[in-house]
């Protein structure tokens, strides 16, 4: 009973137990430990010190190992404590006379600093040097500050001072002008994963390494919250380190989530969303945690998309650099910014403390289905769904006219004429001749120079002309192109007619020839035949429809014609379908 009183009395925790205690076994931070070490062998040691720098990098402990260094009695002067002498072990005991700590949060007042003054005219106990150590030296007050800086400035010569802050532009600049100022790095994955192993072997715990990497990534750059999550993490699995163990110490959620977050939202699958949500929150998992995480997962889809060496940019693990570029091949730019701001918005709503599991479910929704939010991005995303709708129908119609030049092209709402219909059904010939044309192939279009394209041909395939080569020439020269007209033709040339009063267009669409090339070149896959685009100004009189429509194949009789079998003519689903409509029904006024 007594040896159980006394181990648990004994015992340190693991930043404590396993605190650096000469420069070469600060973990980051070389370039500070470089020029401190060679400053004290050189006997150039700076009267004041600055240490800056986030949470757990080693700021105090560097501190601490600078007044060794300054006061070891059996290597004075070499920057490398011995850790064996009085002196060495007195400061790393907390009971030197000549080392004094002070907390800036406790001691801010005008009076404290009074005290200081008063200390610095002392000489060392040891007839060494004196250290004063200002921890949170941010939270002097200002008139503090101001107190402390004749001592700071023209302190006695035995006397050293370092202040050590996580905010450093809060400190007075007359302070940070009289100190010599080093910023602490936050220590990288890979080197805490490597200092969290070791620790892990010397004290026989049991870990995986997917473990350690989840942990250091989780410390964001500090070495005593990494050993802090560490040292909780094994006495929950009782000395086994893995990833589920850190899930569950921190409440996040399997890595494997986020990847099918980013699937849910390439195929819009709300159902999958709304059983992730239960999913998690059976598994206890933190929302606030889930959403923030998700967030840098998503960051890093968007990274990759737009930076091909992310792996330099980033401080993370190649299996995460290759989630987010499975990710990435799914979803767009403009998708995956989206989910960043809604994300962002759901975040700041679980951080009012509004119902968790609700805002999560909204959030995501919104996410996965853009017609339930009516935000910019939400309606863009839903303008570019349909904008790949028309741009399916168009290359149908490309296919089409690809397959059967000079014909109509047919869409998915086509006509037909019956007997037609009537010949397909009993598969029979309509005509002799028809029975003895050569099938071609769908797949690859015939273009021949030797194809006599008339001007029916060209007013027929004019509108599907349009719609394939809007893309490739952008809303100005659309904008141009809108007001020509197919003309007339001669030989395989295609005269565009612009009208007389429009001399601007003309002009214009005359100095372009990259509008004509696109034409030319989209026509030769729907007319099967090399042309050549020109505009010209539209003579007076000129007939608006070609005259010989009637001779060159005559049009079917209206009683003739009847919807094809694929038609979708419910135009009031489509419109439910693709902007989210609902459907209501108004009730006659009351007499």
């Amino acid at each position: 009973m007594e040896d159980a009183t006394l181990a648990a009395v004994e015992y340190q925790a693991l930043y404590r137990k396993y605190r650096p205690q000469s420069f070469d076994k600060v973990i980051g931070q070389d370039h500070v430990s470089t020029t401190l070490v060679r400053e004290v062998a050189e006997g150039r040691v700076a009267h004041a010190y600055l240490f800056a720098g986030p949470r757990g990098t080693g700021k105090t402990t560097s501190a601490r190992i600078l007044a060794k260094a300054l006061n070891c009695q059996v290597s004075p002067g070499t920057g490398v404590p011995c850790n064996e002498c009085n002196s060495c072990v007195s400061i790393s005991t907390g009971s030197s006379f000549d080392v004094t700590e002070l907390d800036a949060a406790s001691h801010n007042s005008v009076d404290d600093i009074r005290e200081i003054r008063v200390s610095v005219t002392t000489v060392a106990a040891q007839g060494g040097k004196r250290v004063f150590i200002l921890d949170e030296a941010h939270m002097l007050s200002k008139a503090a500050g101001n107190a402390l800086l004749k001592t700071l400035e023209e302190p006695p010569d035995h006397v050293h001072f370092v202040l050590a802050t996580t905010e450093p532009y809060k400190l007075l600049d007359t302070i940070r002008s009289r100190s010599q100022r080093f910023d602490f790095h936050p220590v990288t994955v890979e080197q805490l994963t490597t200092h969290l192993g070791s620790i892990a072997k010397l004290e026989s715990f049991e870990v995986h390494d997917d473990a350690l990497t989840l942990v250091a990534r989780h410390a964001k750059g500090s070495v005593r919250d990494a050993l802090s999550l560490l040292e909780q993490v094994a006495a929950l699995g009782e000395g086994v380190v893995n990833p589920a163990g850190v899930n569950r110490a921190l409440g996040l959620a399997d890595r494997d989530i986020y990847m099918n977050l980013g699937h849910a939202i390439a195929e819009s699958d709300a159902k999958a969303v709304l059983e992730m949500v239960a999913g998690l929150a059976a598994d206890g998992v933190d929302f606030r945690r889930f959403v923030a995480e998700a967030i840098a997962f998503f960051r890093g889809v968007f990274l990759v998309q737009f930076a091909p060496n992310v792996d330099e940019i980033v401080d993370e693990t190649a299996g995460t650099i290759a989630d987010w570029r499975d990710v990435a091949t799914t979803m767009s730019p403009a998708d995956v910014t989206r989910s960043i701001d809604l994300l962002s918005d759901g975040l700041m709503r679980l951080r009012e403390g509004r119902e968790e599991r609700l805002m999560t479910e909204m959030t995501l929704l919104k996410v996965v289905r853009p017609e339930l939010a009516v935000d910019a991005s939400s309606l863009g995303a839903r303008m570019e769904k349909l904008e790949q709708r028309v741009n399916r129908v168009a290359r149908d119609l490309k296919e089409q006219g690809s397959a059967s030049p000079g014909q109509r092209p047919v869409g998915k709402a086509a006509v037909v004429s019956s007997a037609d219909a009537s010949a397909k059904a009993h598969d029979t010939p309509v005509a002799a001749d028809e029975s003895e044309e050569t099938p071609v192939d769908e797949a690859t279009p015939v273009v021949s120079s030797e194809v006599s394209v008339t001007l029916v041909d060209v007013e027929r395939n004019w509108p599907a002309l349009m719609a394939q080569v809007r893309d490739e020439l952008g809303l100005r020269r659309e904008a141009l192109l809108r007001e020509a007209r197919p003309g007339r033709v001669d030989g395989s040339t295609v005269y565009f007619y612009i009208a007389s009063h429009l001399g601007f267009h003309l002009q214009q669409l005359q100095e372009d020839t990259r509008v004509a090339g696109v034409i030319a070149e989209q026509a030769r896959s729907l007319l099967g035949a090399d042309i050549t685009v020109s505009f010209v100004a539209e003579p007076d009189g000129a007939p608006r429809v070609a005259a010989d429509v009637a001779a060159d194949e005559p049009l079917p009789r209206k009683e003739d014609l009847v919807v094809a079998e694929t038609a979708n003519d419910d135009v009031v689903a489509l419109v439910e379908d693709i902007l989210g409509g609902e459907v209501i029904e108004e009730s006659a006024p009351a007499d």
